[in-house]
């Protein structure tokens, strides 16, 4: 018979297990299929691409600064984020692969090359950088997502939203399990 002692430490190793399982998302993970992988993928992507459509055509559309075309596209990234949090996660996931992948860095890349055209050198880095995911440190819709995480990685909660799944994991995140 485990002692006490025994006991809590089980209760504790399957706790930290659970929040690591929580906490660190992987495309391997064996809880969603394929295809609700690549409809959370969507829903994350959106509103980090169309942040940087945004931000591509009001510098080189509109004529704008690269900082003032920065700070609206930031704008507009915190619009496409509520959205894609609050709003009908089927239908964002539907143009979310608009937004994101193969889709989303030919858009870029072509943006970048419309701004080397014009010789906007720094333009066409930002978008370059865009394209292969590089700026998405910079770009708002991630730190949103990050604010909205806290305890579980966004795409669990996202998948949760979508498919409504429960994880395995779930029941050891709260205290005293």
């Amino acid at each position: 018979m485990p002692t006490e002692d025994e006991i809590e430490h089980a209760k504790i190793h399957l706790r930290a297990k659970a929040h690591a399982e929580a906490t660190v998302y992987s495309l391997n993970n064996s809880y969603l299929t394929q295809h609700q992988k690549a409809s959370v993928e969507a829903v994350y992507q959106f509103p980090l691409g169309l942040m940087g459509f945004a931000y591509g055509l009001l510098a080189l559309g509109s004529d704008q600064t690269w900082l003032n075309a920065y700070w609206n596209a930031s704008f507009l990234g915190a619009l496409a984020w509520a959205f894609a949090a609050y709003g009908p996660t089927g239908f964002v996931a539907k143009i979310g692969f608009l937004t994101g992948g193969w889709a989303a860095t030919l858009l870029d890349l072509a943006l970048a090359a419309w701004a080397l055209y014009e010789h906007r050198w720094l333009i066409a880095g930002l978008l370059a950088g865009t394209a292969f995911g590089l700026t998405s440190p910079a770009m708002l819709p991630t730190w949103l997502w990050a604010w909205q995480g806290k305890g579980m990685n966004i795409k669990y909660r996202i998948a949760k939203r979508l498919f409504g799944v429960n994880f395995p994991f779930e029941h050891h995140l709260r205290v005293g399990s």
